[in-house]
C-alpha cells in the first residue's frame, strides 16, 4: 500500500474525542452508581461487583462531537442521515442495556437505521470489484446486500464485547486503519469520523482495562455503535473504484477490507454456526466465543483480549501482502487460516475439560471433596 497520510482535521478529531470521553466518563460512572445502571454478575458475567454499562454514551458524543466540529459543511448534507442512524442505533443499544431488548425489536431497528445510510446518504456496496466476477451490482441488489452487510456487522461487534479491552480495543485498531486508508482514498470527511471514534475508544480503553473507582463497560449502547460505524466506513472504502495503473489499486481489494475485522466476523460465524447445529438460535447465549475459550484457558481479560487484537493485525498485514492477487483465492486464504487460527484454543480447551472432567469425577469417587465454585463469563 502507498505511504498513508494523517492532515491536521483528522488529528484535531481524535484529541477531541478522546477529551471528550474523559471528560464524560466519570460523572457517567458516578450517575450510574447512583440510579443503579449497573451490570450485575451473572452466570455469563466474567466481573465481580456492580459495573456501569453506560461507556457507549462517552464513545457516542466523541463521535458525534469530533465529527460535527472538524468535517467540512459541504459534507453536513450527506452526514445528516448517517448521524440520524447513529441517534437510532445508540438509543436501541442504550434501552437494550436498561429493560433488555428482544432481538426482533433490536433487528428491525438495525434494519431502519442501515436504510436510512444506504437509501438516503447512498452509502451501499456497488461494485465487487472483479470478485466472483462480479463487477457492478442491479441497485435492488445493491441496496439488499448493503443493509445485510450492516445488520451483519452490528450483530458481530455486539458479540465481540465479551472481555475488557476487546471491543474498544479491537475497535482503535480498526478505526485507525480505516482512517488512514479513507483519507489516502480521499474521503477525508469519513477519515474525520474514524479518528473521532477512535479518540472516544482510546480514552474508554483505559477506563474499561485499567480502571477501579472509574471501571466501566461499554453496553450495547457503544457496541452497536461500532458495528453500525465500522459498516458505514468499511462500505465507504468498497465504493471506490481505482484504475489498474494507480499506485493505491488492489487486485484484492474486498478481501484486504474484510481482512480488517477479520477476527469479529469469523468468530461471530463460528458461533452462530455451532449454535445452529445444536439445535438453538443463532442470537441465543453460550460461552463459545474465543474469547471465552481463551479465558478457560488460564488467560485474563488483557492477555485474552491482546492475543485476539493481534491475531487479527497478523490477519491483516497477510491480506496487503497478497494485495495483488485473485480476491476469491485471497478470501479463502483469509477465511482459512483465522479459522484455522480460532480452532487452535478450542481443541487445547476441549481436552483441558475432558481432563478436568475425569480428574473431577476420580475425586467424587475417592475423596467426597467440596465442589469447586463455577468461572463465570460475559457474553
Amino acid at each position: 500500500m502507498p505511504l498513508l497520510s494523517v492532515d491536521y482535521p483528522m488529528v484535531f478529531a481524535l484529541i477531541l474525542g478522546l477529551v471528550v470521553a474523559l471528560i464524560a466518563i466519570p460523572p457517567i460512572v458516578r450517575v450510574s452508581h447512583a440510579k443503579k445502571l449497573v451490570a450485575v454478575p451473572n452466570g455469563r458475567t466474567s466481573h465481580n461487583g456492580h459495573i456501569p454499562a453506560l461507556g457507549g454514551v462517552a464513545i457516542f458524543a466523541s463521535v458525534i462531537l469530533g465529527t460535527t466540529i472538524f468535517i467540512d459543511n459541504d459534507a453536513l448534507g450527506e452526514f445528516r442521515y448517517i448521524f440520524a442512524a447513529l441517534v437510532i442505533v445508540f438509543f436501541t443499544g442504550l434501552k437494550d442495556d436498561m429493560v433488555n431488548l428482544s432481538w426482533p425489536k433490536k433487528m428491525a431497528a438495525e434494519i431502519v437505521a442501515a436504510g436510512l445510510v444506504v437509501v438516503l446518504a447512498d452509502v451501499r456496496i456497488t461494485t465487487f470489484h472483479g470478485m466472483i466476477g462480479v463487477e457492478t451490482l442491479p441497485v435492488w441488489v445493491s441496496i439488499v446486500f448493503s443493509v445485510f452487510v450492516f445488520i451483519g456487522l452490528i450483530n458481530c461487534f455486539n458479540l465481540l464485547d465479551g472481555i475488557d479491552g476487546l471491543a474498544s480495543g479491537m475497535g482503535i485498531f480498526i478505526s485507525m486503519v480505516f482512517g488512514l486508508w479513507l483519507n489516502q482514498l480521499g474521503y477525508v470527511n469519513y477519515a474525520v469520523l474514524a479518528f473521532s471514534l477512535a479518540g472516544g475508544l482510546m480514552c474508554f480503553y483505559v477506563f474499561n482495562v485499567f480502571g477501579t473507582r472509574h471501571k466501566l463497560f461499554m453496553g450495547d449502547s457503544g457496541s452497536l455503535l461500532l458495528g453500525f460505524l465500522f459498516a458505514v466506513l468499511s462500505i465507504k472504502i468498497l465504493c471506490c473504484e481505482i484504475a489498474p495503473g494507480d499506485p493505491r489499486f488492489m487486485k484484492a481489494f474486498p478481501s484486504v477490507v474484510m481482512a480488517v475485522m477479520i477476527f469479529p466476523i469469523i468468530d461471530t460465524l463460528r458461533v452462530f454456526t455451532l449454535r445452529i447445529l445444536q439445535g438453538r438460535s443463532p442470537f441465543s447465549a453460550d460461552r463459545n466465543h474465543l474469547h471465552h475459550v481463551l479465558l478457560k484457558l488460564g488467560l485474563n481479560h488483557l492477555q485474552a483480549s491482546t492475543s485476539i487484537i493481534l491475531v487479527n493485525a497478523f490477519l491483516f498485514g497477510v491480506t496487503v501482502l497478497l494485495r495483488n492477487q485473485n480476491a476469491f483465492l485471497v478470501a479463502i486464504v483469509l477465511f482459512s487460516l483465522a479459522l484455522g487460527i480460532s480452532l487452535v484454543p478450542c481443541f487445547f480447551a476441549r481436552r483441558l475439560n475432558a481432563n478436568g472432567n475425569e480428574d473431577q469425577g476420580h475425586q467424587d469417587d475417592h475423596h467426597n471433596s467440596e465442589p469447586k465454585l463455577k468461572h463465570t463469563y460475559r457474553a
